[in-house]
């Protein structure tokens, strides 16, 4: 039997083994998000365009602006049979993630709506009428059951409502830019605990998944691929390596058992783009021409180039705190995306992982490493 499984797999066509590589099989368990923004800068004009001179000795001299311009949001998005629309206008970073109960947090740099998308509905505002903000974020998140396979027809209407927004506010098309982002988040160790079934993807691209659907993306349009893991800091990692406190809080040891594991492996699996945060403050990766990693109050914002192929790595930790949880980042290079798509890329995530999880002694039944794949693009409409 053995012999003849080595020459199947001899006599396989190397065409049919690379198409294998592109093909990743994640859980069944895994989670699904879409939602795209609008975003644009609130000038003068605008305002005196919606609704009129601003009474700087009203109590609330700005809510006759954010009033009039989030009804026309919501008008339009009834119009569209758009279900999930927030209109966000407090200049905090939007984050957006699956949840198994509806939940809209805030704190001073974020505003986090966490939802269901098969159940979870919502219109709501978010402003302070007593002060402008510099940009308005129109939030427009994907609801139903196949949020991957319609993620096309979302876009098409989203693009519709934001085209009839600009018009009817007397906005430039230029002057709007438009985010299309999606998220594939699961446990890579699903299987270890019990979840049966798989999905397999090649992770086209945006831009070729819409293709067939006649939908034209333009051409100065930026993409963005890449993964962040999350990997809890629980009690049986901290053990892993012996500790001393005795002049105060040092986990400098731990941060370099975990930075060393995550690096030899990056090198051994060929991925050149990555970063460990281990700081607290949350990984939000941008296109960026100037690669940086800056801290910006909760946000560890990182830059990245997807034209570098060989941007090294990247870690950040405070050897005094113990943090909750680490960050695994990953960017996918334009060297990244094959034909096919992005599947070779998350296998050579998993396979990293996998490495990473052998080093520290994982228990697999018993632990997560919550592995969510991002794929953003963003452009102006022509």
């Amino acid at each position: 039997m053995m012999k003849f499984l080595i020459n199947r797999l001899i006599d396989m066509p190397i065409s049919r083994t690379r198409r294998v590589q592109h093909k990743v099989h994640i859980p069944s368990s895994a989670r699904e998000n879409q939602y795209l923004l609008a975003k644009f800068a609130i000038t003068d004009s605008l305002i005196e365009r919606i609704s009129g001179p601003v009474d700087h000795n009203s109590e609330q001299p700005f809510l006759p602006f954010y009033k009039k311009l989030s009804e026309l949001f919501f008008k339009i998005n009834e119009e569209l049979d758009i279900e999930s629309g927030q209109f966000v206008a407090n200049d905090k970073f939007t984050r957006i993630r699956f949840s198994p109960e509806k939940i809209t947090a805030q704190t001073d740099q974020q505003i986090l709506f966490l939802y269901n998308s098969r159940y979870h509905f919502s219109q709501k505002a978010y402003f302070d009428t007593t002060k402008q903000a510099s940009k308005i974020h129109l939030v427009f998140l994907s609801n139903g059951d196949e949020i991957r396979h319609d993620s096309a027809i979302f876009h098409q209407k989203v693009v519709q409502a934001i085209t009839q927004f600009t018009e009817q506010s007397g906005m430039a098309a230029e002057e709007v830019r438009i985010c299309d982002h999606q998220h594939l988040t699961y446990d890579l160790f699903a299987k270890d605990k019990g979840v049966q079934g798989n999905q397999v993807h090649k992770l086209r691209s945006i831009s070729n998944r819409y293709a067939p659907d006649e939908i034209s993306i333009p051409e100065s349009t930026d993409e963005l691929t890449y993964a962040v893991v999350d990997m809890p800091i629980n009690r049986r990692l901290r053990k892993l390596v012996k500790l001393d406190h005795s002049e105060g809080e040092n986990y400098n040891p731990l941060y370099n058992y975990i930075a060393d594991a995550f690096i030899s492996a990056a090198k051994k699996h060929n991925l050149n783009n990555g970063a460990l945060i281990a700081n607290g403050l949350v990984p939000i990766v941008r296109r960026s021409d100037n690669e940086n990693t800056l801290a910006k109050g909760e946000l560890m914002m990182i830059g990245y180039a997807p034209k570098s192929t060989n941007s090294g790595y990247t870690c950040k930790w405070v050897a005094e705190e113990l943090v909750d949880s680490a960050h695994f980042v990953f960017v996918a290079s334009e060297q990244d995306k094959t034909s096919h798509g992005y599947g070779k890329f998350l296998n050579q995530i998993e396979s990293v992982l996998h490495s990473i999880a052998q080093k520290l002694k994982y228990k697999n039944d018993k632990e997560e490493l919550i592995v969510r794949f991002h794929q953003h693009i963003g452009f102006h409409r022509e």
